[in-house]
């Protein structure tokens, strides 16, 4: 794809959604929300929802393979004329980096919110939240995928408000967006 992706990841509650919809308001990027996608499968009460529901009852994440022909069609369907996509949740652990990578494309940013484990439990405790898995959990899968994109990765402590973590992500965005190509370097 000739246009940027930006994986926006983070444990439940860190505030995932908020930032990608910042980004879609600021750039005009397509937000790819794969855990709406999720919930709009639940709330049909498909066979394929009342799976992810169980899945989800029990603490666990949804498998990207499960809802990738989602994914793909909601992007395929919005190619035209979009300047990126933030994929908003995903990946969750190194199978899903992979799958992305492989039928998406890599990303040229990957966000990464740090939040602590009262905070989760604070806002998934105000939204009324289904179980999910904890902050430890998060970390434990996304460490790999983190040293494997670690050029492309900007680590934000998601424990601050809103405006503050996106006042922090848009130099990198400007980058991004001035360019209108992939490859993006962070660090030092």
């Amino acid at each position: 794809m000739n246009v940027p992706i930006v994986w926006v990841t983070g444990g439940p509650s860190s505030g995932k959604t908020t930032l990608a919809q910042n980004i879609v308001q600021k750039y005009g990027y397509k937000h790819v929300d794969i855990n709406a996608m999720v919930e709009h499968e639940i709330e049909a009460e498909s066979e394929q929802g009342n799976q992810f529901a169980a899945t989800i009852n029990d603490a666990q994440v949804v498998p990207l393979g499960d809802i990738m022909l989602q994914v793909e069609s909601d992007i395929m369907g919005n190619r035209s004329g979009v300047r990126g996509f933030v994929i908003d949740g995903y990946p969750q652990n190194q199978e899903d980096a992979n799958l992305l990578e492989q039928r998406i494309g890599s990303p040229d940013l990957i966000i990464a919110l740090d939040v602590g484990q009262e905070t989760l439990e604070t806002r998934r405790s105000a939204q009324g939240a289904r179980p999910s898995i904890t902050a430890h959990m998060y970390q434990h899968n996304m460490q790999a995928i983190l040293e494997q994109y670690s050029s492309k990765t900007l680590q934000i402590d998601g424990d601050r408000d809103a405006y503050a973590i996106f006042e922090e992500v848009i130099p990198n965005l400007e980058i991004l967006d001035k360019r209108g190509e992939s490859h993006i370097s962070i660090g030092p």
